[in-house]
């Protein structure tokens, strides 16, 4: 058993007293709320009251949690694994110390991930070191297969627009109108060409997508935990769930999506991409509809855990107010000769992991997040 699971039972009985005695006090409050009738009056007093002693045994109870975590060697543990790591970059080790001491404190029912999909969850390259498939990518690699004259139209776009994207002579500004071009001219084709959702459907069963290393168990650890994931994609996301469909089964209740979504008419044909378009320097709360049918799971959840492997992904929002500490993981995969790029890496991430296959420190990360409650 490693320290982080004996941790976790030394201290469990503690994190479900906590609980227990704050929904024993909520329940006495909404009690004594049943029936106000002035502001005078014993209710609306009790009410007040209630709601002072509800407060204060939060506030204890999270004073006594962090007792127990100055008592532990949870967040230093992870610490000098994080720094003892050639591949793992952390700048400010006591900024990313504090923020895991806080989302620790929080546990759980405090916490969300925002997660990329291409080349986050999803694996950059192979063992060979050949580059691997985004959800875009689907349609380069199976529409050469099958109409080459339309595959090529694919692959001269991303031949044009994808130095541009990555160009460190451009800025965000410059980059934006070559992003919206790429991506709109790229959906058009989609849905002039009317595919199917199951020939769709079996693009991605061929595809070259390949999930990271432990990702799926990362997915379904953060499902029993109930920690929300919000995949945040500016690739397509009938692309990601259909995937997530055909590697674990079924689409797990925790998970939500934020991308762009083809939509079908009714012989289930392509006809039309959702809007607004969601490009790499727009992921933020301006491109999500303002009731998001998964804003009421997050809501209070000020800890974030953010997932990315460029520099628009630092931006990712759901658009839910907070006052929690965002970690930063960013996985950096372009050449290490390129040191402007790399250092840009660690100004803007917390932690950078070089080339990583895996998805090793995000689990880690929430197992220690896990380890009080």
């Amino acid at each position: 058993m490693s320290r982080f699971s004996r941790l976790g039972r030394c201290i469990f009985a503690n994190g479900r007293r906590f609980e227990s005695r704050q929904s024993r006090l909520q329940l006495q409050a909404e009690t004594l709320t049943d029936t106000p009738t002035s502001l005078d009056s014993p209710p609306f007093a009790a009410m007040f009251k209630a709601s002072e002693i509800v407060n204060a045994a939060a506030a204890i109870a999270e004073a006594e949690c962090i007792e127990q975590l100055k008592k532990t060697d949870a967040v230093p543990l992870l610490m000098n694994w994080l720094l003892g790591q050639e591949s793992i970059v952390c700048s400010d080790p006591t900024t990313v110390a504090a923020k895991l001491r806080k989302m620790v404190v929080g546990g759980a029912g405090k916490t969300v991930v925002i997660s990329d999909f291409d080349y986050t969850l999803s694996r950059f390259a192979n063992g060979s070191g050949e580059r691997l498939s985004t959800t875009h990518g689907v349609f380069d690699d199976n529409v050469m297969r099958l109409k080459p004259e339309l595959g090529q139209k694919f692959v001269d776009l991303k031949n044009k627009y994808y130095p541009i994207e990555f160009c460190p002579k451009l800025t965000m500004e410059e980059k934006i109108p070559h992003m919206e071009k790429w991506w709109g001219t790229s959906h058009s084709l989609i849905v002039n060409e009317k595919f199917s959702k199951h020939t769709i459907q079996d693009f991605v069963r061929q595809s070259r997508i390949v999930f990271k290393d432990g990702a799926e168990d990362f997915i379904q650890s953060l499902d029993a935990h109930n920690i929300p994931l919000v995949i945040f994609s500016a690739g397509i996301g009938n692309i990601i769930e259909y995937f997530l469909e055909q590697k674990l089964g079924a689409i797990p209740r925790n998970t939500h999506f934020i991308s762009n979504m083809i939509l079908f008419d009714e012989d289930e044909k392509a006809c039309a991409f959702s809007e607004p378009l969601i490009h790499t320097f727009c992921k933020n709360s301006s491109v999500i509809q303002k009731e998001a049918p998964f804003f009421h799971e997050i809501n209070g959840r000020v800890n974030v855990i953010l997932l990315g492997d460029s520099m628009g992904d630092i931006h990712m929002d759901v658009g839910v107010e907070r006052d929690g500490p965002t970690l930063k993981v960013g996985y950096y995969n372009g050449s290490l000769d390129d040191t402007a790029a790399l250092q840009h890496y660690k100004e803007v991430y917390d932690i950078v992991l070089i080339h990583d296959p895996t998805l090793n420190v995000a689990q880690k990360i929430v197992d220690v997040i896990n380890s009080i409650h």
